[in-house]
């Protein structure tokens, strides 16, 4: 399978399921490159509707979450044009 079928599975998944647990499984039980599909519907699934619409025993699994969730919100306030330049410098500090 090359990456525009798994990127095509991963849109139709995303887009199709009712909801982003349904999206996974569909993702990650079908017969190609499952875990490039999971991983890409994973992505557009939590882009849409964001951590929150996880499964919390799937969430809780993850290693290094609180790290991978500071640094998402630190994105976004950057992004956004809201970050507090101090509080990232002391929490990313440079050379």
């Amino acid at each position: 399978m090359g990456g525009e079928e798994a990127l095509a599975i991963g849109v139709l998944c995303g887009l199709a399921a009712a909801s982003p647990e349904e999206a996974i499984i569909a993702a990650v039980n079908h017969s190609g490159d499952s875990d490039s599909t999971g991983s890409i519907t994973g992505n557009i699934v939590g882009a849409l509707y964001g951590c929150d619409a996880l499964p919390d025993r799937w969430v809780q699994r993850v290693e290094l979450r609180d790290v991978i969730k500071t640094l998402a919100n630190d994105l976004a306030l950057v992004v956004g044009g809201n970050a507090d330049s101090g509080a990232l410098w002391d929490r990313y500090p440079g050379h």
